[in-house]
């Protein structure tokens, strides 16, 4: 059975800290076991600090050092199976607020995690106070302001908070702002990051799983710890044999292409396989054999660009899609196709 989780984003000072508190209490009202990873920026703790004092027996993982980004994925990895150990029946993610919500479902989807975890929903919270102000003031930081922008269209929910703190019109503005980048995704108007019901957890129920750590409940990494995984063959095919009735509340999907026969694959093939999908694939990755020699490659598929290199993974060949609103059965046959 897989462990959903929630990833909670949002800029610098949005309120997803007061956000997070918030869903502890709706969790345990819930007889739920939550479990938290924060990313924390630089190297000082001060939202774990918070954190911890207002929730004593909360397991928490903490990443500092900026944010979560392809360099820290072993990290969120290790991170996420510290925290699975100890059984919890949801964990909630809280990034940073420069972190882009795709690199946690794209760690999500690593070999160690495929079959331990699935993503349930993504929440974001937008500063209504000062986001009219962003595209000026990061007007110099491409990068930044890309991320600000994922944070807005890959949201399931987004919470407009600090709404007492604006007029009218800035309210309209700030929703056009978002409609512009999303415009599927519930909003909900918000005061110091209050919610009304439970709706961010909907669907969630006590998983009853047995813990298999005895360490104690608080997990607390050190700056620049470095977590390390191994790919289990045993949680790829587990994840291929069992179909999760869970219901997933998220519009990003993470789909299992399981590769049955060691028939290599053709590059361009594949290449085009993946285009064929459109803008609805945001990522796409996995090991699979492309050549006659049978060699296992690491492919990555980022930004419609089809990335390769040599692996020495043991493990089953498969393939990992993650994209907007997919129509798994659609893909599954393509990509028999493909093989075939």
């Amino acid at each position: 059975m897989k462990t959903p989780v929630i990833i909670l984003s949002g800029f610098l000072g949005s309120g997803k800290t007061t956000l997070l508190l918030e869903l502890i209490k709706q969790a345990y009202g819930r007889q739920l076991k939550p479990a938290i990873l924060m990313n924390e920026l630089g190297k000082a703790d001060v939202d774990g600090r918070i954190l911890a004092e207002a929730t004593k027996d909360v397991p928490l993982e903490k990443l500092f050092d900026g944010c979560i980004c392809c360099s820290k994925k072993s990290e969120i990895t290790g991170s996420l199976e510290g925290l699975l150990a100890l059984a919890p029946d949801v964990i909630i993610v809280e990034l940073t607020g420069v972190a882009n919500p795709e690199e946690v479902v794209d760690a999500m989807s690593e070999p160690g995690l495929l079959d331990k975890v699935r993503l349930h929903r993504i929440v974001t919270v937008i500063d209504g106070e000062n986001a009219l102000d962003y595209n000026s003031i990061f007007a110099s930081d491409k990068q930044l302001v890309h991320t600000l922008r994922r944070q807005m269209s890959v949201a399931d929910l987004i919470l407009l908070n600090k709404t007492d703190l604006i007029s009218p019109a800035q309210l309209t503005k700030v929703t056009q702002i978002i409609r512009k980048h999303n415009d599927s995704a519930s909003i909900y108007h918000t005061v110091q990051a209050k919610i009304e019901g439970d709706f961010i957890l909907e669907g969630l129920l006590p998983l009853q799983l047995s813990a298999r750590s005895t360490s104690r409940l608080k997990v607390v990494s050190a700056p620049h710890q470095h977590h390390h995984s191994s790919p289990s063959a045993a949680h790829i095919q587990g994840n291929e044999q069992a179909h999760q009735h869970n219901a997933s509340f998220s519009r990003i999907q993470s789909i299992y292409l399981p590769v049955i026969q060691s028939t290599a694959f053709s590059l361009r093939e594949l290449g085009k396989f993946l285009k064929a999908q459109g803008s609805q694939v945001l990522r796409a990755k996995g090991y699979l054999p492309v050549s006659s020699s049978g060699n296992v490659t690491l492919i990555q598929y980022v930004g419609k660009q089809l990335r390769y290199e040599s692996s020495t993974y043991r493990g089953p060949h498969y393939l990992v899609v993650i994209g907007y609103e997919l129509d798994e059965q659609k893909l599954l046959t393509q990509w028999s196709a493909l093989k075939g």
